[in-house]
């Protein structure tokens, strides 16, 4: 899909025309937004993906200045309303923002989209930290449920908004995630639907039973920042063998979870500084004569098509393990920790297309 497409979408949006999606799985995306204005941390990932070899990943708005050179500032109402345009053509139903609150770098996407005139098409719900949750305690809860009210919030199984908790709170109690499905209750909507975001579902299924929280999903698949990196061939396998068949065998309910990749080499070269402990692992070769990094690390289109495909037949197939009839996909826009969907400099929008072409193949 060229702009002009994406233009002529926004316009359909704007008229208040958008892509039926009666019976179909909720399929959404994770946004990590760090790369809207200035400074902290936008910076971090300017140096991450700033050499050469990793240029091509940068999202599509990015400058590229020189061989090890990059400026990144997506902070425009018409770059979050391009994007919007761009989820909707792919097939997407919502943006699961990782929540930082209301200030900030990190939100400004988040406030941009509710700014957005053309957002009816897409809808969006909040993946909570545990530790930050437990920083905030449940004085937090009112805000949360202001966007439960919303009409744009993501709700399942009726009347249920949608929310993930990524990592355990080791503050907060079952009691005090009752109190806040109180709270959504005496709004007029259902009891929060509460996703666990974790990494293993045989240990994790104690923390949904402490917690009482209702399903279990994941942010990502893969995790190391050391070593060689998985095949998206084998990465993908390992998501259909440690997470869709172990919460079925643990009859655990689950949003289903798919991945676009895992790759944290340049990170690994360069770790921003919330990974203190990496020890930096630069590359010897001068940005100027690398090459781009592209192996079978990440994924191609036809293996993306493919995999959504797969996780969509699963969900549709395992209607006990997946009551919300929803996925989640990690992510739209993690471009230096190795998955997204956000068109890039090196692959235009051919990751929009595959995934369109499993989430939507009757459209033209």
């Amino acid at each position: 899909m060229g702009w002009s497409s994406c233009l002529a979408l926004t316009a359909l949006l704007q008229a208040g025309v958008a892509p039926a999606d009666a019976g179909r799985v909720l399929v959404g995306a994770i946004r990590w937004d760090c790369w809207y204005g200035e400074g902290q941390p936008v910076d971090q990932v300017e140096s991450t993906l700033g050499q050469r070899k990793y240029q091509w990943r940068l999202p599509w708005f990015a400058e590229i200045l020189g061989p090890d050179a990059v400026r990144l500032n997506g902070d425009q109402q018409e770059t979050i309303d391009r994007e919007i345009a761009l989820a909707v053509e792919a097939g997407l139903d919502y943006w699961a923002f990782v929540d930082y609150g209301d200030e900030g770098n990190l939100t400004i996407a988040r406030r941009r989209y509710q700014a957005s005139t053309v957002r009816q098409g897409l809808r969006y719900c909040f993946v909570e930290e545990g530790g930050r949750l437990d920083g905030r305690g449940v004085a937090f809860w009112p805000r949360l449920v202001q966007h439960f009210q919303t009409a744009d919030y993501v709700k399942v199984l009726g009347n249920r908004p949608l929310l993930f908790i990524f990592g355990k709170p080791n503050q907060l109690t079952k009691a005090d995630f009752v109190s806040l499905g109180d709270q959504a209750v005496a709004a007029g909507l259902g009891r929060p639907y509460l996703a666990f975001m974790g990494w293993w579902p045989p240990n994790d299924a104690a923390i949904l039973a402490e917690l009482g929280f209702d399903a279990w999903s994941a942010y990502a698949a893969g995790g190391q920042y050391a070593g060689a990196m998985l095949s998206y061939a084998d990465l993908t396998a390992q998501v259909r063998q440690r997470h869709w068949e172990l919460v079925k065998q643990h009859k655990l309910q689950t949003i289903t979870f798919a991945t676009t990749g895992w790759d944290t080499r340049p990170r690994i070269e360069r770790p921003p500084t919330w990974f203190p402990k990496l020890t930096p692992q630069p590359d010897p070769t001068p940005p100027e004569q690398q090459q781009p990094l592209r192996d079978a690390v990440n994924a191609t289109p036809e293996q993306l098509t493919a995999h959504v495909r797969e996780a969509l037949a699963w969900t549709r197939a395992n209607p006990e393990t997946c009551p919300a009839q929803a996925m989640i996909l990690y992510a739209w826009n993690e471009n230096d920790e190795g998955g997204w969907l956000t068109p890039t400099h090196g692959e235009g929008d051919a990751r929009i297309r595959a995934v369109a072409a499993a989430l939507r193949p009757a459209a033209p």
